[in-house]
């Protein structure tokens, strides 16, 4: 299969998902694939996750695509990206339409299958990345330099200036915010670690032991099984830690009071 091959294919598994027709995507995802959607948080490892997923999704939404325009990049010969750049229409059942300019990239690779008659191969999506493009003021060339003529959404939040790399089981990476960290856990019965932050749970091979020394400039120890960021401690009361996202930690009764006084002491040095 030619690049210009994978390219109609690639228009024609979109148009189609637009069209409420999944059976094509379906059909040409590995079984390791990863689909990473426009908004936050969208992300689904695994053909059999990602079929359950779509399959279960119920909307009353319809789809009209207009231009569309592709590019290929082949880094050798058994793998094509391509790209598309396409305008979306999205009709809600209210009668409303909004219009997006979007983006799909299709990782495509080539893989050997075993058949009847010994092995063949086959075309197969590893990597599916959708993302909405932001307006464009003609005046930039990389960054937004004019986003306030373009009008567009600015959140005031802390920035980072500390951070935690950690590699999680399924061998990603996170580079980790310290505001943006809650807490450790242990995992009972195993070597593993479950860690907290402010948008994800990651869980990772170690020890607190080894945690608590590594990052003991901002982690409190305050249980056998817990780590904690003073600075996400939303509320202390009697032998409990009331972390920000609502999470009730245990402090033992021996430890509660030095535990209170540690926590008093970072929020007010903060």
């Amino acid at each position: 299969m030619t690049a210009n091959d994978l390219i109609y294919k690639s228009i024609y598994i979109i148009t189609e998902y637009y069209n409420n027709n999944l059976q094509p995507y379906f059909d040409n995802i590995s079984e390791d694939v990863l689909w990473i959607g426009p908004a936050e948080r969208q992300e689904i490892r695994g053909r059999e996750r990602v079929i359950s997923t779509f399959s279960a999704e119920v909307h009353g939404l319809s789809f009209t695509m207009g231009s569309i325009r592709a590019i290929c990049i082949s880094p050798s010969k058994t793998a094509h990206e391509v790209i598309l750049q396409y305008e979306i229409y999205t009709h809600y059942p209210d009668g409303n339409t909004d219009l997006h300019n979007q983006r799909i990239h299709y990782s495509w690779y080539k893989k050997r299958i075993r058949t009847e008659n010994g092995s063949d191969f086959r075309w197969e999506i590893a990597v599916l990345h959708i993302s909405n493009a932001w307006p464009y003021d003609s005046r930039d060339t990389i960054y937004p330099i004019h986003y306030q003529s373009l009008g567009l959404p600015v959140r005031l939040v802390e920035k980072p200036e500390r951070y935690m790399t950690v590699t999680a089981n399924d061998m990603s990476v996170h580079r980790i915010p310290i505001n943006h960290l809650l807490y450790i856990e242990t995992i009972k019965r195993t070597a593993k670690l479950r860690i907290h932050t402010s948008t994800d749970t990651i869980i990772v091979n170690g020890t607190l032991p080894d945690f608590e020394k590594t990052y003991s400039d901002f982690l409190l120890r305050i249980h056998a099984g817990f780590l904690i960021n003073p600075e996400c401690v939303s509320k202390i009361e009697r032998f409990t830690v009331t972390m920000s996202n609502g999470a009730k930690l245990p402090v033992p009764e021996k430890k509660y009071t030095t535990i209170k006084r540690l926590i008093l002491t970072n929020l007010q040095s903060n």
